[in-house]
């Protein structure tokens, strides 16, 4: 009886890929003899290799041997056949599509680090400039970066904006260029400079106090401020804390903090404020998990797919829903591209979240179209 592989999932699919294979002629019969033989050598050679060597690196040689050997496989017959098996046809063509998306993802990250970088130098320019400094401000924004950026100047008033616009745009458009970014949207605006009220400056200093204090807090007690917000009618100091362990545990730390904080106040400030301590929910959580897989989600079928032009998603109610936004009409041809779009984002989702090492949970994607109405969706497990 023949020694099975330890790599039983690989043995399959290369059993698989010999049954799909169409050993036509004699020279593809030689060929599938030879390789069968080098296969069932590879365990009596492995035993004469040196006995210090890992088992793990054996399993990645037996692997790595497996892979060539399959690829000769698929070389041989594209090489000397057009014989190929549906199946097997099917096999190639998945692979070919999951590549195409992979190597769009890498694209899709290489395009965001450059936008980066290009904002930080057009910022540091900017800044340079003697004339420039204290008197602009710049931002930037993109709905999907596979499109053009948009910068937004915001100047001290109409006189600078008129001296300066041309060769603001101009530093702006030689910095794009530079970062091989050929288009890129500029405006320049008037900031409005309208001096807050005494009550509003005094607000605003009470409340970078409160929030001052409240942190020192959190943090002396080792906790982290997730996020926080004061309101002065009613008074009131809300934050939400990164508190792990059970739900007993996480109201035994809540009143310790919300009593802490309050009595730090009333002595500094001899003001009571009520405090509200929350921490993170289990869907806020997997909201962040899957933060990345949404945006690659979005970035990539509007990349592919001109007609994707918005996204949502919700955790409520269950399954997970993955929502995209389309300028299709209702139709037989629109539906069949809303099942190819559908499909695209699944790969999409896929390949993100084993990347990120996400858990799997049921997820439903909705294609919806102009006007907002479902168009297709399909629910995966």
């Amino acid at each position: 009886m023949k020694k099975q592989y330890e790599d039983s999932d690989l043995d399959i699919s290369l059993k698989k890929l010999n049954a799909d294979l169409m050993w036509k002629t004699k020279q593809k019969q030689e060929l599938k003899k030879r390789i069968i033989s080098d296969i069932e050598k590879l365990e009596p050679q492995e035993r004469n290799k040196n006995p210090l060597l890992s088992t793990r690196i054996k399993k990645v040689s037996r692997k790595l041997t497996y892979s060539s050997i399959a690829l000769i496989i698929l070389l041989g017959l594209f090489i000397g056949s057009a014989f190929i098996s549906p199946a097997m046809a099917e096999v190639v063509s998945k692979v070919s599509f999951i590549n195409q998306i992979v190597q769009s993802l890498k694209e899709t990250d290489d395009r965001n680090g450059k936008l980066d970088a290009l904002y930080d130098e057009i910022s540091k320019k900017l800044n340079e400039n003697k004339e420039y400094k204290g008197k602009v401000q710049v931002g930037m924004s993109w709905l999907f970066s596979s499109e053009p950026p948009s910068f937004t100047v915001w100047v001290e008033d109409e006189d600078f904006k008129q001296e300066h616009e041309d060769e603001i745009k101009d530093i702006i458009f030689k910095c794009a260029k530079s970062y091989k970014i050929d288009r890129v949207e500029v405006v320049l605006e008037v900031r409005d400079n309208a001096e807050p009220s005494e009550k509003n400056k005094e607000l605003e200093k009470l409340t970078d106090e409160l929030l001052t204090m409240t942190q020192e807090v959190v943090e002396e007690k080792g906790y982290t401020i997730l996020a926080s917000g004061v309101s002065m009618n009613p008074k009131k100091v809300s934050i939400k804390v990164g508190i792990e362990g059970t739900e007993q545990h996480y109201k035994e730390v809540k009143n310790q903090i919300e009593k802490h904080v309050h009595d730090v106040i009333y002595a500094k400030k001899h003001e009571k404020f009520e405090v509200e301590v929350k921490r993170e929910s289990e869907d806020e959580i997997k909201g962040q998990n899957w933060q990345p897989i949404f945006t690659a989600v979005m970035e990539e079928t509007h990349k592919k797919f001109k007609e994707t032009n918005g996204f949502a998603y919700s955790f409520h109610p269950k399954p997970l829903e993955i929502i995209l936004k389309t300028s299709l009409s209702k139709g037989e041809e629109t539906k069949e591209q809303a099942e190819r779009i559908e499909e695209y984002a699944r790969q999409v989702v896929e390949i993100k979240r084993k990347e990120l090492s996400v858990e799997a949970i049921p997820y439903k994607i909705i294609i919806r179209d102009k006007d907002h109405k479902k168009l297709y969706e399909k629910l995966h497990n």
